[in-house]
């Protein structure tokens, strides 16, 4: 009977052990980013996802050949609007296009996607629209123009960043553009992209998958002047083999950077399978990943031009100093993207409120460095002309608080927030597109945000 006991006592101590390793595994990256742990890592967003970083607040447009929304990737994610440009109607979901629904969800969740220990996107916080021009598995002349009105459909929806994995360069299975015709000036689609970065809309699309056929050179709109073209690398960061490369024929740049685009992990969609997730590859996943780290970095500096956008991109990547026409600018690396301007703030702070006391606390962060005693927070409430600022002070590495008491409970409040980095670059958070305070308000007992 001892020796029964003890048998018990063993089986169940084995049995604690694999219990609590696997709860402690799931406070790991490694759990909560399953295999899209490797793209979030080679383009650094992983510390910015745990500050709160996630692209709140920004609309980013996805132009591609179809989209599964219904894909349990997708469950959280904020899908503003959908528009199929074939079918003229207000779903992107379409049953005769499997092909592309499969591949617009692919691209759609690299960027959009959020499901711990399975994949999480680079942008997860950012809210969508949806748009598809596609209409068969075989590139048509008339998808063009179909696109040119999505990405029209897209800046007129308010779109802060647009992205793109479809490429136009051979139509009805004939050449339709040629090599000598990647100048920016020619191509329809081009045309479009060009003029949407112009009324301030960043534009990044794939650079094409030719570089070993006789094509060889990035594909339309990767052409353009402005947009940026995203190129594809390996898990080693080495530049991927079929990735299209540049330049221009009339000597320009591209790709104008490159991201993950080989060994990618993203949803599946394909009715015949229960798989949800895979490995893919193309530079039709580069172009999300590289959308996402703009869109990281316009969620903490919003008052950001499109041009000083891809300004803090391009400066901040890997080969910033050496372009060339297989990487371009190099691997962006979003933790340098973000405090290219200033410090970055987490998207959305935390307010408490206890009896009369607010707390409020945020991450602040700059691979710069971050003034310590610049961090503060100014508070105004209600109708009020007095303005009041507060020192924060270091709880946590980066991590930042202050207690206020409040005066009138039944007020609005008016918050932002204040940081200099060791270069001495100032951010006010936040700023620009998104409103230049935060709005708090006390109901029942609880700080919201209005």
């Amino acid at each position: 009977m001892k020796r029964f006991y003890v048998l018990i006592l063993f089986v169940s101590t084995i049995i604690f052990v694999i219990w609590a390793a696997l709860e402690l595994n799931k406070n790991t990256d490694g759990y909560l980013y399953g295999n899209s742990l490797r793209q979030n890592r080679l383009v650094n967003t992983i510390r910015l996802h745990k500050y709160g970083i996630t692209g709140e607040r920004i609309k980013v447009g996805v132009l591609d050949a179809g989209f599964y929304a219904a894909h349990s990737v997708f469950a959280d994610t904020k899908i503003l609007g959908e528009y199929d440009f074939v079918t003229n109607k207000s779903t992107t979901f379409n049953k005769d296009h499997i092909k592309g629904v499969k591949h617009g969800t692919n691209v759609f969740s690299v960027i959009g996607g959020y499901l711990e220990n399975d994949l999480i996107g680079i942008a997860y916080g950012a809210s969508y629209y949806l748009a598809k021009s596609d209409k068969s598995s075989d590139r048509l002349w008339e998808e063009e123009t179909l696109a040119v009105r999505a990405s029209e459909w897209l800046y007129e929806n308010d779109v802060d960043i647009i992205t793109t994995s479809l490429s136009f360069n051979k139509c009805d299975n004939a050449d339709y553009y040629y090599p000598h015709q990647m100048d920016g000036k020619t191509t329809r689609i081009t045309q479009t992209a060009d003029s949407i970065v112009n009324k301030g809309v960043l534009y990044f699309c794939s650079a094409g998958n030719k570089f070993e056929s006789e094509w060889r050179i990035i594909e339309p709109p990767a052409d353009g002047f402005n947009v940026l073209a995203v190129g594809a690398i390996d898990k080693f960061g080495k530049h991927s083999f079929f990735s299209s490369c540049g330049p221009t024929v009339d000597g320009r740049i591209k790709p104008d950077i490159a991201a993950p685009g080989e060994g990618v992990w993203s949803a599946k969609y394909d009715p015949k399978f229960e798989t949800q997730f895979g490995w893919d590859h193309g530079t039709s996943l580069a172009a999300p990943i590289a959308a996402g780290v703009a869109a990281l970095v316009l969620s903490t500096h919003p008052n950001l031009s499109q041009f000083e956008l891809m300004e803090a991109i391009k400066n901040s990547s890997s080969k910033a100093d050496s372009p060339d026409t297989l990487y371009g600018y190099g691997i962006p690396d979003a933790e340098k993207a973000v405090s290219y301007f200033g410090p970055a703030f987490s998207n959305t702070p935390i307010f408490e409120i206890d009896g009369n006391e607010l707390t409020i606390e945020t991450y602040v962060f700059s691979s710069n460095g971050v003034d310590r005693s610049s961090v503060e927070v100014y508070l105004l409430e209600g109708e009020s002309e007095k303005q009041s600022s507060y020192k924060m002070y270091e709880i946590d590495d980066d991590h930042y608080a202050c207690e206020i008491e409040l005066e009138n409970l039944d007020a609005d409040f008016s918050i932002y927030f204040t940081a200099k980095d060791k270069r001495g670059k100032l951010t006010k958070y936040p700023a620009g597109k998104i409103g230049d305070n935060f709005i708090l308000k006390i109901i029942n007992e609880r700080a919201e945000l209005l």
